[in-house]
């Protein structure tokens, strides 16, 4: 059977187009190349650019578009989160402030109950209201009167020692004059020796113990207590400490200052004593006395014996 070599014309027909297409396409490089810019291929390649190019600068805008909302969008994001952190710092600001102003309010409660419980008084912790501002009149409103238990007369100590006492009380407050008032007056003695005194207030804002015997040595540190006569405080709170003689013992006019233990320039909180179930200070003093005594006398026996 003979061979058939003849080919499908259909089957040909991709080749000679690509064939074609690669001579255009020579071609065409080859007059770009050698025509100058006002050639044909030039004409119409900045035909077709002018063309495309509205396009390109849509694309472009809205490429910047993008570009601009994604910066918009980051620096919202930025500016809230900082927002955020400006405020919670602000919270956290305020919470450390009231937490450490809990924090010395406990501190300065706790120290009156030490006093409290050294002594073995009872009483009613307030807090100050509000204070005078006359120097005539240094007196404070606290927050708690006689449903509480509070009444006039009654003694009033700071966190150290004595500050004042109820002048008046209504159900629910109650006024304190303070040591510095000039019209208050203690009595009280010394601590060591046991001199008894006037303790009185003065325009001055100093404390003055007067009416101590003129053959007492009272020296620079003394300590002043209440001694309880007359019925006015309870004896053994401590009121203040000599802060300065002027005049010798045997001086009728000595000047005898007192600086108090409690100070009263930043009063916040008190407690009013309602009762003492000992003589406080008082009480150590004469413990101490006596056994000072006792030693004295042991020594003496024993060199007696000797």
């Amino acid at each position: 059977m003979p061979l058939n070599f003849k080919q499908d014309p259909s089957a040909m027909r991709p080749y000679l187009v690509l064939i074609v297409l690669l001579v255009i396409s020579l071609v065409s490089v080859t007059m770009y190349a050698r025509e100058g810019s006002s050639g044909l291929l030039h004409k119409v390649q900045g035909g077709v650019s002018s063309v495309f190019t509205p396009l390109k600068l849509v694309s472009a805008t809205i490429s910047a578009a993008e570009d601009s909302t994604s910066d918009s969008i980051t620096d919202a994001t930025q500016a809230t989160t900082v927002t955020e952190l400006t405020e919670e710092n602000q919270e956290l600001r305020q919470t450390i402030s009231e937490l450490e102003e809990y924090r010395q309010e406990a501190q300065r409660l706790q120290e009156l109950m030490n006093v409290a419980d050294m002594y073995s008084m009872e009483g009613v912790t307030c807090r100050v209201l509000s204070r005078s501002t006359d120097a005539w009149n240094l007196v404070v409103t606290i927050d708690a009167g006689t449903s509480s238990g509070v009444r006039a007369g009654l003694p009033v100590i700071g966190s150290s020692g004595l500050v004042g006492q109820v002048i008046s009380a209504t159900e629910s407050t109650a006024e304190v004059r303070l040591l510095a008032d000039p019209q208050t007056g203690i009595a009280a003695m010394i601590q060591s020796s046991r001199a008894e005194g006037i303790l009185k207030g003065s325009f001055d804002g100093l404390l003055y113990l007067e009416d101590v015997s003129s053959s007492v040595d009272v020296q620079k540190g003394d300590v002043v207590i209440t001694s309880g006569l007359g019925g006015g405080y309870y004896r053994g709170i401590i009121i203040g400490t000599v802060v300065k003689v002027d005049g010798n013992a045997g001086d009728d006019d000595r000047t005898i200052i007192v600086e108090p233990n409690a100070s009263t320039g930043s009063l916040e909180e008190v407690m009013v004593v309602t009762a003492m179930n000992s003589e406080g200070a008082a009480a150590e003093s004469s413990t101490t006395t006596s056994t000072s005594s006792s030693s004295s006398s042991s020594t003496s026996s024993s060199s007696s014996s000797e």
